[in-house]
């Protein structure tokens, strides 16, 4: 019972970084709020059982730290860091590996590896829009049920937040 609430607060806490970076302008902080709510779903998937996706959102976090130090100074990311965020998102996969299922946060998280990689916010709203409807079904076969509120606010957040920024020239 104690489990299942940590899991939950982990979720919940995770759910208000991911749908606040979805309302930000500047791809920098977009991407430094996504550091802390990736980190808090990590931890919400390992405590889950959740191997795959839980490695996929470490990864994440690191990620978007590195990106976001870039970004915030007005840099570009180098591209051998995409590659080797690719590469190493493939190599996790292959080790965690468990069927069909560990597919999706494989292939969602290398989509938004590309998009936080892109130089327009507007890639990250429409990947995360996309990735929340697939998200829902894959937190509900792994039992992450708070997580799927989130998605749900995800969507309308991200559409929002495109509607808001339809303009976007950063």
């Amino acid at each position: 019972m104690i489990l299942n609430i940590i899991i939950i607060l982990f979720g919940l806490v995770a759910i208000f970084f991911w749908i606040i970076s979805l309302q930000e302008k500047r791809q920098y902080k977009i991407i430094y709020l996504q550091m802390f709510a990736n980190l808090f779903y990590a931890i919400e998937y390992l405590l889950l059982g959740v191997l795959s996706a839980s490695a996929m959102n470490f990864v994440s976090t690191v990620r978007c730290y590195l990106f976001y130090t870039k970004k915030k100074e007005r840099r570009k990311v180098p591209k051998v860091w995409l590659i080797g965020f690719i590469s190493l998102l493939l190599i996790l996969g292959i080790i965690t590996y468990n069927g069909y299922l560990s597919l999706i946060p494989i292939i969602i998280t290398m989509f938004y590896t590309i998009a936080s990689y892109l130089k327009k916010s507007k890639w990250i709203r429409i990947v995360v829009l996309l990735a929340a409807f697939i998200w829902i079904y894959y937190n509900y076969i792994v039992g992450a049920y708070v997580t799927i509120i989130g998605n749900v606010l995800e969507i309308a957040s991200s559409s929002i937040s495109l509607i808001r920024y339809r303009k976007e020239s950063e």
